[in-house]
């Protein structure tokens, strides 16, 4: 009985991933028309990204290169929205995203959700169209720069740290000791230059003046029903508004369809490969006896 039980279970699983695998390989062949297509920066914006079982996590710039680019050369996407939910992240990163939005052809439209703040917001300024939630927390325009000081806990301890170094300013940032005024000065600069390049870049992204954008920035965060009235977003929407804006832009009539890139974790994608190459040839069975229903020359 045991035997006949796992025979039972292993069949039902065949017959799962069969008829998943022929919907991952026939809804293609259905779904026909103009789309939107969706493509996600969501969660730390690194260049580094976390890999689980199940998902991906973090906005990771050359993923969202790829997709950008995927939804470029798809004949059928007329339109991309860049789905929105990040506190922002590192400065070279968030310039690589903004940067494949940039070069994208195709009208692209942001949707600011939750939040969309610093590199957040930095990636949406690159979009042709910013649609933000009233409640989204967006903005925080500026630079930071930080790092723990251990010295003192040190002291206490009784623990030295020596170090052996080639350039005065070889361990700068070090967390062991106080930064000397020259330090100081070197980073502070290296801050303020990021933050010039901050503001250049969102006045350019939104026509504004480079004094207007400095006037409101200074690391504010606004909902976005106080962005559109400073103009860092040009209206307050749902997801779904962005969709369809993002549709009129594209030149589609009545509602869209969409198209979402995601890029899934090691489980999913081996399932899913696993459940679209097992299905493949009862996919096309089902296709083929379709074809034959009707009238064929």
């Amino acid at each position: 009985m045991k035997k006949i039980a796992i025979i039972a279970v292993i069949f039902i699983f065949l017959i799962f991933i069969s008829f998943g695998g022929a919907y991952l390989i026939t809804k293609d062949d259905f779904d026909t028309g103009d789309k939107v297509a969706i493509v996600e920066v969501r969660g730390l914006i690194s260049s580094a990204q976390s890999e689980g079982l199940f998902e991906v996590t973090g906005a990771n710039p050359e993923t969202i290169r790829r997709q950008i680019e995927k939804a470029e050369n798809d004949p059928s996407v007329k339109a991309i929205v860049i789905k929105i939910n990040s506190p922002g992240g590192t400065i070279v990163a968030s310039e690589a995203i903004s940067e494949s939005i940039k070069n994208a052809e195709k009208p692209t439209v942001a949707w600011l959700g939750e939040i969309a703040a610093s590199g957040g917001y930095y990636a949406a300024s690159a979009t042709d169209y910013i649609v933000a939630d009233r409640g989204t927390m967006t903005g925080s325009i500026g630079v930071i720069f930080m790092f723990p000081q251990y010295d003192r806990l040190l002291d206490k301890i009784g623990v030295e740290m020596r170090v052996f170094k080639a350039g005065e300013f070889k361990d700068i940032g070090s967390p062991f000791r106080n930064m000397t005024e020259s330090e100081e000065q070197i980073v502070d600069e290296w801050v303020q230059s990021a933050y010039d390049d901050f503001i250049e870049v969102v006045a350019s992204n939104r026509g504004l003046s480079s004094e207007y954008v400095r006037e409101i920035a200074e690391g504010n965060i606004y909902t976005g029903k106080r962005a559109v009235e400073l103009e860092l977003a040009d209206e307050t929407g749902t997801f779904q508004d962005a969709i369809k804006i993002a549709g009129h832009m594209g030149g589609i009539d009545g509602e869209p369809t969409t198209i979402e890139y995601t890029q899934r974790g090691f489980f999913r994608d081996f399932v899913g490969v696993t459940a679209s190459q097992f299905g493949y040839g009862f996919a096309r069975g089902l296709l083929s006896l379709e074809k034959t229903n009707g009238p064929s020359y």
